[in-house]
């Protein structure tokens, strides 16, 4: 995509003007390139970037695998927007009805030389339903990012987790603001905050996200110096996200990415386990109900994979829709048997439990921990689907390959008591397969059925006993065979990367079974 100068100078300056007199007032803020500072300094223990990678559960030295992290604030004015009232129930069209400043903070991941840089840019909205950033997709698919080159930016979501890095570091973070351009708005005006999880404030708006996402794409896109990535050959360049981010995807795709004329802001959208609803677009305004077709995803030429895991999929399925290979409308939506919503992975590169707590929370492994005494969080891998998701994705924006579909997961009963078809080993039937489902060595649970939101949404583990591993596999060598097979057959299927393939069989190679 050309920037602004670079349109002059490819087209002229007579047709730059019929061009934006042709587009609606709704292109101006997207398309704006944000003023950048930094990278802010400090990678201290005393001051460091929050989410650092030196400071993940799981540290992970970027230098060692050839990478940089920069943090940078970008600044700008977002608008307002909200729904049209609705006659036809599929408009989503939208009209502004505000517009104010911001300062937002995003954290960069990159090749440090940039001819290892695969092209693709795949931008996170940090995940802020625990009321501090997460970077969820980071954590299932960061090995996948670094391997083939890819760069990687999280973008902070919402006020409340801006609340949160001040809280964690009020110097480094004094800037930040999401200040509602309404300073009139009020309880009488504005009766019910709307939110997805809590934590809006009269003081800021949620809604300024939509250009701020937007802002951050036409940013790394530009050819001006003050690009983060300038000097890297950017081809492509993916929003993603999961939860809550992934929720907040669904509104912007249909409502905002839609109406901003022009080729599209983004090439492509990851949707990981979206609950098939979207946000309110401003935090006085509501969001469409459940079941409401604006719910539905459409392309409008990006492609978009969306996702569901084993916890999700029932209200992912509200929003359903069949898959589309026409140009104009390239969609995938798979549902993966095994992984709940939440499992091991996403838990080792969160902020550690020093800075979690700094910033007033608490990580998923301590909410973990109060859901079922003496249960272990799921260790199923949740990153086989999302990695197979980027590579189609990729595929599909790059080079036009058309993805693999895939059934959905198997069921018994219908509305409310709709509920997952299990095999005799009490693992999910149907969707996407794993080898960890059809050579099973444990029973891998959607939801632990506690009542808070993350131990609902968490899955556990159960082990097989001896007896029982060794009544389905009379030998390791049998095992190991029938193991082995089947991935390589999901492999070839295109749900399983290469690279995780080669790690499953790994696994289950130091297994002792039965």
């Amino acid at each position: 995509m050309l920037d602004h100068s670079s349109i002059f100078r490819h087209i002229g300056i007579t047709a730059f003007a019929v061009v934006v007199s042709a587009a609606s007032a709704l292109a101006a803020g997207p398309r704006e390139v944000p003023a950048v500072t930094g990278p802010i300094p400090g990678t201290s223990a005393a001051n460091h970037a929050f989410d650092a990678a030196a400071y993940q559960v799981v540290p992970i030295d970027l230098a060692a695998r050839g990478y940089r992290e920069d943090e940078y604030f970008l600044s700008g004015k977002a608008r307002v927007y909200q729904y049209n009232a609705v006659i036809d129930p599929n408009d989503t069209a939208v009209n502004v009805l505000r517009r104010g400043a911001y300062t937002n903070r995003i954290l960069v991941r990159r090749p440090t030389d940039p001819r290892r840089f695969s092209g693709n840019v795949v931008i996170e909205l940090l995940n802020a339903t625990n009321d501090y950033d997460l970077p969820v997709l980071w954590s299932y698919d960061h090995d996948y990012f670094l391997k083939r080159g890819d760069i990687w930016i999280g973008i902070t979501s919402k006020p409340v987790t801006i609340a949160g890095l001040k809280t964690f570091n009020p110097v480094r973070y004094a800037a930040l603001s999401w200040a509602n351009p309404n300073p009139a708005e009020t309880d009488t005006s504005c009766p019910v905050l709307s939110t997805i999880v809590g934590g809006a404030s009269h003081a800021t708006e949620d809604g300024l996200l939509w250009d701020v996402l937007s802002q951050t794409s036409s940013l790394v896109r530009s050819r001006t110096a003050r690009n983060p990535l300038h000097g890297y050959d950017v081809r492509a360049v993916y929003a993603a996200g999961y939860s809550q981010s992934a929720i907040d995807l669904v509104g912007y795709i249909n409502a905002i990415a839609a109406n901003i004329p022009g080729p599209p802001i983004f090439d492509g959208y990851l949707v990981g386990s979206g609950f098939g609803i979207q946000p309110p677009l401003n935090q006085c305004s509501t969001a469409p109900v459940a079941g409401d077709p604006r719910n539905v995803l459409r392309s409008h030429d990006a492609a978009i994979v969306a996702t569901q895991s084993q916890t999700d999929y029932r209200s992912g399925r509200q929003a359903y829709r069949s898959d589309s290979d026409a140009a104009n409308d390239r969609y995938r939506y798979y549902e993966a048997a095994g992984p709940a919503h939440v499992v091991v992975e996403q838990t080792t590169s969160a902020a550690n439990a020093t800075d979690t707590h700094a910033a007033g929370g608490t990580t998923l492994i301590e909410d973990y921990a109060t859901c079922l005494s003496g249960a272990t969080l799921s260790t199923f891998p949740g990153r086989y689907l999302l990695d197979a998701s980027f590579s189609q994705l990729e595929g599909w924006v790059r080079y036009g390959r058309v993805p693999p579909r895939a059934p959905l997961i198997q069921t018994t009963g219908s509305g409310t008591k709709l509920a997952t078809a299990l095999d005799v080993n009490g693992n999910g039937l149907g969707g996407v397969r794993a080898p960890e489902l059809d050579v099973p060595v444990a029973t891998y649970t959607e939801s632990t059925g506690a009542a808070s939101l993350n131990c609902s949404l968490s899955g556990q583990v159960i082990d097989f006993t001896a007896a029982h591993q060794q009544s389905l596999y009379p030998t390791r060598l049998d095992y190991l065979a029938r193991f082995a097979g089947d991935t390589l057959a999901i492999a070839r299927s295109g749900f399983l990367t290469p690279d995780d393939a080669a790690e499953a069989i790994s696994t289950a190679f130091h297994r002792r079974v039965p």
